[in-house]
């Protein structure tokens, strides 16, 4: 199985609204030497307000994101979703990936009618090369060096990273050079940290993670939370019944001879105080798991002594009812998760059946003026929506003149923000951000600035004007 390395360039940060600009990947093998390689970029999309603070971070030019001899939003992404499927099958890894670019990727495929789980199904398998930088600094701290921040913190951003590993990255902020700089940290792990980067590696399969949990007794779990590490020594004991990607371990820091003398409502009080008794572990989410005996020092569960962690897990794994109680009870601690009326937040509400995954692959094959009748017979509510987007977006005069002067208005008032508070940025929250940004700008970064602030207030005064037709 080869690597695949990759990394976004968006317009912003948040990962359910925003687009991907510019992706780029790299195909290794096992030892890191390049196969093959692909780098893209598109047009910005016509309901989409670029977010100045992103803009100015990666550079990107007002004529870069309409430039009209780029492919669209749709055809870059089908672009990517045709090499990717060439590479399969796969281990997919960027850096700080499960958290940013995986979901953008998703979204990617999920608004484009195509199947969002691509990373993760066929054969495919996916990690994280932060994660591993991060379990490198707790159990090898030699390994890599973690440069720190304006306040004296441990930063693990990778343009932080990468330079004080030896990385000369001038291009920082291109997706392309972010992806030679993941794989110089990758190689660097890998002589450095090859236990922690073979062990990263075993686990990007979710199969793996949740047969060393149900096998391993006693367990080494850390992770780093707001820039912090934590570490607990932990037992598993289940799973949730709805998912089986989510394993459950106990934290060996308590005696569950203490918990089992607690009524059913005070289980539930305790599970939901801190620190936590039980925690739940994604198997496809880059975990960090080592043996026990491995633990770094900073797991608080040392105190207990490792003799009473191992009489506590027997404790555990030889009494099922309290198992089954301690679940229920962290279980009931959790809220539902409100739905959302946006389709962007509906991607994770359920699976699409197999006669709309059939409908999409016809859909992608079939002529522009044939695709609104093909949306018009999927079965998921959300594919008919967005079925509708892209081919307003790709090609509106296949539309009837009636839904295509619908579909128009329909973007004027999402750029302009006319339904109230929106969780995507709008016109005129991008401009009063990037008016800030100029107030206090100099030299080429001003007029940078103020090219972007002006492309934005010409949109807004088409988007209004559109409105008051």
């Amino acid at each position: 199985m080869t690597l695949v390395f990759y990394d976004t360039e968006t317009t912003g940060t948040n990962t359910g609204f925003d687009q991907i600009l510019q992706f780029a990947a790299i195909q290794t093998d096992t030892e890191f030497n390049e196969i093959d390689k692909f780098n893209i970029r598109c047009r910005l999309l016509p309901y989409i307000a670029p977010s100045p603070g992103a803009m100015r971070v990666t550079g990107v030019t007002v004529s870069q994101i309409t430039d009209p001899s780029l492919p669209s939003y749709y055809q870059m992404v089908t672009r990517v979703r045709e090499k990717l499927l060439e590479w399969q099958p796969a281990t997919f890894l960027g850096y700080n990936s499960l958290w940013f670019d995986e979901h953008l990727l998703r979204q990617a495929f999920y608004k484009n009618l195509f199947p969002p789980y691509l990373t993760n199904t066929n054969g495919n398998c996916r990690t994280d090369t932060m994660r591993a930088v991060q379990a490198a600094s707790l159990h090898m701290p030699n390994s890599v060096a973690v440069p720190l921040d304006a306040n004296g913190k441990p930063t693990f951003k990778l343009d932080h990273v990468a330079p004080a590993n030896g990385y000369n990255h001038e291009l920082a902020h291109d997706a392309l050079d972010d992806v030679r700089a993941t794989i110089h940290i990758a190689r660097l792990l890998d002589d450095k940290a090859p236990d922690i980067w073979s062990t990263f590696m075993r686990f990007s399969n979710k199969a793996a993670v949740t047969e060393y949990l149900s096998e391993e007794t006693v367990i080494a779990l850390s992770d780093f939370f707001f820039g912090r590490p934590y570490s607990w020594h932990v037992t598993r004991i289940g799973e949730n019944a709805n998912y089986h990607g989510e394993q459950y371990v106990f934290n060996l820091g308590f005696n569950p001879d203490d918990l089992e003398r607690l009524s059913a409502g005070d289980l539930v009080s305790r599970m939901a105080s801190r620190p936590k008794p039980v925690r739940s572990v994604r198997s496809n989410a880059a975990p960090f798991l080592m043996p026990g005996e491995e633990a770094p020092r900073v797991a608080s569960t040392w105190s207990v002594g490792f003799e009473e962690l191992e009489r506590r897990t027997v404790r555990l794994r030889e009494d099922d009812g309290l198992c089954q109680r301690l679940v229920a009870a962290f279980e009931a601690t959790r809220t539902e998760r409100e739905p959302s009326i946006h389709v962007e937040e509906k991607i994770y509400d359920g699976f699409s059946d197999y006669e709309d995954y059939k409908r999409m692959e016809t859909f992608h094959q079939s002529r522009w003026k044939e695709r609104a009748s093909i949306v018009s017979t999927f079965d998921d509510p959300r594919l008919r929506e967005l079925g509708m987007r892209v081919i307003h977006t790709e090609r509106p005069e296949v539309l009837k003149p009636e839904l295509r002067s619908q579909y128009d208005v329909e973007v004027a008032e999402r750029l302009v923000g006319k339904n109230g508070t929106v969780p995507w940025l709008t016109l005129p929250e991008a401009i009063q951000q990037i008016e800030d940004l100029i107030a206090v700008a100099e030299g080429t970064d001003r007029g940078f600035l103020q090219e972007h602030r002006e492309y934005l207030a010409e949109r807004l005064e088409t988007a209004q004007t559109h409105l008051t037709k």
